[in-house]
């Protein structure tokens, strides 16, 4: 993340912070990089994974780039073809509707749950993750934004510890966030996300549970209609 933030502010916005040892891996290192320059969108629908290429960038072994890529592949991020190699996946609309609903579905039973129990602590760190999203607002900071707007939803999770109800949203997200980090650059869309996740915390605030789902209902259903516009524009990145 760009938004140059130490670990403590890091935990404060209610960002996670990678183990040690994780960050020293050098087989976690190469699958994270590659993951996160497909979700960005540095990589392409059908960008070629050239295997020799990589181990040369990281200095590791063609078998370690190979674990990475399958890894990137059991995810759905990398298709692998014997007589074509391996190149970055097509976005399948219709799985993406799926995702989302499942995604609906869950965080808005969450922010249910947010609104009736969070404390008020948790409530604290909403209003704190609030702060630095429009500082990277400001700051013009894509990357930064996109860090503390999954933050913002994890908050909510780790607030109510529902870590087995996280493990599946993040399941989820990892077939939805390629969309919605290629959303983010368009024209009102951060801020437009920020206002939807101030509304959000103030209702949990104000402790309505039918406002608050209602909020993110709304919140999540602009994702796919926005979706749906972009790919009338930029068909070439869907299957």
């Amino acid at each position: 993340m760009s938004s140059g933030l130490d670990i403590e502010q890091r935990v404060g916005a209610g960002l996670r912070v990678a183990p040690e040892g994780a960050r020293k891996s050098k087989a976690n290192f190469v699958y994270a990089t590659l993951r996160q320059a497909i979700i960005s969108g540095n990589l392409a629908p059908e960008t070629p994974i050239d295997k020799v290429a990589l181990c040369e960038r990281f200095g590791v072994s063609r078998l370690t780039v190979t674990n990475a890529i399958e890894r990137l592949a059991y995810e759905g991020l990398v298709e692998i073809e014997p007589q074509r190699g391996s190149y970055v996946t097509r976005i399948r609309l219709d799985d993406v509707r799926q995702w989302m609903f499942v995604r609906r579905v869950l965080e808005c039973e969450v922010v249910a749950q947010a609104a009736e129990t969070l404390s008020q602590e948790a409530v604290e760190l909403l209003a704190r993750n609030l702060t630095y999203q429009r500082a990277a607002i400001k700051n013009r900071d894509l990357d930064g934004f996109y860090q503390l707007d999954l933050a913002f939803h994890g908050l909510l999770i780790d607030g109510l510890a529902l870590h087995r109800v996280g493990e599946v949203l993040d399941s989820v997200r990892t077939h939805i966030d390629r969309t919605r980090r290629m959303l983010l650059p368009e024209p009102g869309r951060p801020l437009g996300t920020f206002k939807e996740h101030r509304t959000i915390y103030t209702l949990i605030a104000a402790r309505d549970r039918a406002g608050a789902v209602a909020a993110m209902a709304k919140h999540l259903d602009r994702v796919m209609s926005e979706l749906e516009a972009f790919e009338s524009r930029h068909p070439n990145f869907f299957a």
